[in-house]
Order: structure tokens, then C-alpha cells, then sequence
């Protein structure tokens, strides 16, 4: 009788047990679309009378592939955010052959004086030259006014990616509190952990982050440049945006823990995820186009400014075809002034449209009587004109800062800007492209790991079937043992 009874009790045992294992394959294919979820274990242990017990719920997680899933992520956004940037930019420059492109304005300015010298007294070829000049300006401050309007939207980004960061942080909190408090039954800690691991992946995405693991199951985060983001509890991260920025506005920073993580003066700068690639545009890509547009424009009022032509010259360089808010002052060669390319225009004097007169272009004398270039008045004048042409094949020397050559022609410089420009969108394409692609391959891992495969699911479904009969059959003949052991009593 007691073998009888104990292979009823092992026999129930495996039917509890199978039933137990059913609902976790169940729970596994229910979610098997959802790539924020982790295969969840049934694990068994045998008992001393030789009936089993399930002993706990645990996930198929795999650490080591989730941080190679999260660095991937990081530097994916980084790399996206900042080519979304850049192909923006990229607008201001074209084909430097093309129309619209600031290289090609300069170039059409220089063949329209060509054009002028061959006919010093024809008013209309002066005019054509006062109009590609008013273009140029034009395509100088429009090219401004988008890096300033990339910065601008970097520094909104940077605000945006902070407050996420801090909401993510919170959430953080509510699900590592939840599973170090072990409050939670096997389940819903391991619904806990998957959400958890889903606050992570999406922060990730935001700030390049570390973590470690405690013995309580908590977790602690980091950001890829060793500040603290998260133990026991959020660390404060901190910015105040900028509305509006202008070539010489320089934007804020980004604080985490008391820590600066974002600008050159960063101690412990941050390198990935959105919030660097926001921060990098504004201070540091932008920035720099920004000052290869301000040489330019700063080089364009050099080349075009008059100078005293009496005997004995008193008076300093004035500005002529070309002006800006600080004229009639022309600028210091090689010494950048911010924001000039959005302040450069035509001077008035010039322009017709406005009661200018573009003869001044061959006599020059815009700034007064002593800067008249054309003093005998000759119709056929060319000296003035020759002299601007020239300026253009002469060598100029540029501010460091440009990050370009020291010294080039005024229309080589121009091809390096756009040079320089495109090679940092081809740069962050290739990137961009390459980081998608480890981020897949890092998914793909992980989900191989740790996902569900719905044919695996069904195998283990029919095998659980099997042992469910199999403990049945066993309950069954124990039963008619019974039975036949009651009747022989009877």
C-alpha cells in the first residue's frame, strides 16, 4: 500500500509539475513578438521520495550580450544623430560647381569682373557684377543662418534627450526596487527584470552607459565616461537649453551627479548616445563650418576693400563692394570675427536698387574722394578692376580655428570648406551605416540567446504533453491497483 501511495504522490507531483512547466511555454509563445521579452525557464528539482517540485522561474538572460547590444546602440544614435545634422548642412554647399553653392558664387563673381575688365564703361556688365555679389552675400548668410539653426535644434535635442534620460532613470528605480526588495513572486520578478533590461536599452540609445550587477540583484549605471547615473537611486542630470543661438552664443552644459559630461572642459565626458552626438553638433561640427563661412565672408571685404590713393596715404583700408557691421573698418587679416558671414552684404553704394552706383566698381571712391582709384576720370579705366581680380588669386592668410589651411586663395578656400564638410558627412555615413549594422548583429545575438523560438517552444510543448499522459497513465493503473486491492478485501 505505501508503494502504491507513494507512486500516486510522485505521479501527481509530475502533473502539477508538467502543468507549471505548460503555463511558462504558454507565457513564451504569447510573447514570442516581443523582443523586450526573455525566455522564461521552468526549473525542477527532485525530491528525497522521488517526486518533483518546481523550484523556480528563471529568464534566459545573457549580460554580456545585453552590454554588447547597449555599446552598439549608443554608438548607433550617436552616428545617426549626428549624419541627420550634417546632411542639413550639407545643403548649404552643393556641388561646388553648381548653382547655389558658395564656391560657385565666388567663382561666378571672379568671371563677371573678368567680363567688366574686357568693358570698364558698360554700366550693365557692373551691374551683373554688384548682382552676383548680392547673391554671394546672400548664400553667405543663408548658410549662416541654417549652422545656427542646426545648433539651435541640437541644443533643443540635448534638452530633450536630459529629460528622458531623467524620466528613464526613474523608471529605472521602480523596477531595480522592485527586484532587490524581493517583494516579488518568481513571475512578476522576472516581468520586472525584463522591464528593467527595457528601461536600459532605451537610455542606452540616449547616453553611452555601463552597468554592474549586486548580489541582491540591483543594478548600478554609469555613463560610458564613469559618472554615476544611477546607485540606489537616480543621480540628478541637469541643463538649461538656449532658445536661440547665434555664432557667438555658446550653449550650455549638461551635468550629471554634479559632473559636467558634455563640452571640451568635460572631465568625464560622455562619447555616445544621442546627448554626445546633439552636444558635439553644437559646440564643436557646427561651430567650425561656422568659422570656414566667417573667414570667407571676412576675406570677400578684404579683397574688395578701397585704400587711400593720395600721394602720401593717411587713411586706413575702408570697406568697398563689401560690408558688414563693423564697417567702414575692414577686418584684421587672419583674425576670425563670429558671425560675419551672416552680416556680410553689399554696400549700398553700389547697388542701384537702392540709389547706389556700380561705376564705383572701376573708379572706386565709395568711402570718399581720397579713395578714388579712377582719378583722370577715364571711361576705359581698368586698374581698379585689374587690382580686384587679382585679389582673388592672391594668398590669404586664415584663422586657425577654420580647422583648414592657414593660407589659400580666396576661392580655394572656399573648396576646402565644402570639402571638409562633405568628408565629415562621408565620415559619419559610413559610420552611421557600420553602427547600424554591429547593432543588428548584436540584436540578432542577444535575441538568439535569449528570445524565444517558437519551435523550440512547440518541441517542449509536445515533450510536456508526453509527460502529462505518461504521469496520467501512471495515476491511472495506480488507481486500479486500488481497486483491485479493495475488491480482493471485499
Amino acid at each position: 500500500m505505501n508503494g502504491l501511495s507513494s507512486a500516486l504522490s510522485n505521479a501527481l507531483s509530475g502533473l502539477l509539475v508538467t502543468s507549471g512547466q505548460s503555463a511558462v511555454v504558454s507565457r513564451n509563445v504569447t510573447n514570442a513578438n516581443d523582443e523586450n521579452y526573455t525566455r522564461k525557464l521552468a526549473n525542477t528539482v527532485t525530491n528525497l521520495d522521488g517526486s518533483v517540485r518546481l523550484a523556480s522561474i528563471s529568464r534566459a538572460s545573457e549580460k554580456g550580450l545585453l552590454d554588447t547590444m547597449l555599446q552598439a546602440s549608443s554608438d548607433s544614435s550617436l552616428n545617426a544623430t549626428k549624419l541627420a545634422a550634417l546632411q542639413s548642412l550639407s545643403a548649404t554647399v552643393g556641388d561646388v560647381q553648381s548653382d547655389g553653392s558658395i564656391a560657385w558664387g565666388i567663382d561666378q563673381l571672379k568671371k563677371s569682373l573678368q567680363t567688366l575688365e574686357t568693358d570698364p564703361a558698360n554700366l550693365a556688365l557692373a551691374n551683373q557684377v554688384v548682382t552676383g555679389a548680392k547673391n554671394l552675400a546672400a548664400s553667405l548668410n543663408q548658410a549662416t543662418t541654417t549652422v545656427q539653426n542646426v545648433r539651435t535644434a541640437a541644443d533643443a535635442g540635448m534638452a530633450t534627450s536630459v529629460s528622458t534620460i531623467n524620466d528613464l532613470l526613474s523608471q529605472f528605480q521602480k523596477f531595480d526596487s522592485q527586484i532587490s526588495g524581493n517583494k516579488l513572486d518568481q513571475n512578476d520578478r522576472a516581468t520586472a527584470e525584463d522591464s528593467r533590461d527595457s528601461v536600459l536599452k532605451k537610455l542606452a540609445s540616449e547616453i553611452g552607459i555601463r552597468t554592474t550587477s549586486r548580489p541582491d540583484g540591483s543594478m548600478a549605471i554609469y555613463t560610458d565616461g564613469g559618472v554615476t547615473l544611477y546607485d540606489r537611486s537616480p543621480r540628478s542630470v541637469s541643463f538649461a537649453s538656449t532658445p536661440v543661438l547665434s555664432a557667438s552664443t555658446q550653449g550650455q552644459q549638461v551635468f550629471a551627479d554634479g559632473v559636467q559630461i558634455t563640452g571640451p572642459g568635460s572631465p568625464m565626458a560622455s562619447k555616445t548616445g544621442k546627448l554626445a552626438g546633439f552636444a558635439q553638433l553644437r559646440d564643436q561640427i557646427a561651430p567650425a563650418y561656422q568659422n570656414q563661412l566667417d573667414e570667407l565672408a571676412r576675406t570677400l571685404v578684404t579683397t574688395f576693400s578701397e585704400k587711400d590713393q593720395s600721394v602720401t596715404p593717411t587713411l586706413p583700408d575702408a570697406t568697398g563692394l563689401f560690408s558688414y557691421n563693423g564697417s567702414p573698418a575692414v577686418p584684421a587679416t587672419g583674425t576670425l570675427i563670429q558671425g560675419l558671414a551672416g552680416q556680410i552684404s553689399v554696400n549700398t553704394a553700389f547697388d542701384r536698387a537702392v540709389g547706389g552706383n556700380a561705376a564705383l566698381l572701376r573708379d572706386g571712391g565709395a568711402n570718399g574722394l581720397a579713395y578714388r582709384y579712377n582719378t583722370a576720370n577715364v571711361s576705359g579705366f581698368q586698374g581698379r578692376i585689374s587690382s580686384l581680380l587679382g585679389g582673388f588669386d592672391q594668398q590669404q592668410n586664415f584663422d586657425p580655428q577654420a580647422q583648414l589651411s592657414a593660407s589659400d586663395t580666396v576661392s580655394g578656400f572656399a573648396t576646402q570648406s565644402a570639402g571638409w564638410l562633405e568628408g565629415q558627412r562621408a565620415t559619419a555615413n559610413d559610420k552611421a551605416t557600420a553602427s547600424q549594422a554591429t547593432m543588428s548583429r548584436a540584436k540578432d545575438a542577444l535575441l538568439r540567446t535569449t528570445g524565444v523560438s517558437l519551435d523550440q517552444e512547440m518541441a517542449a510543448m509536445l515533450s510536456l504533453e508526453q509527460s502529462y499522459q505518461a504521469s496520467a497513465k501512471v495515476m491511472t493503473t495506480v488507481n486500479q491497483m486500488f481497486t483491485a486491492l479493495t475488491d480482493i478485501v471485499r
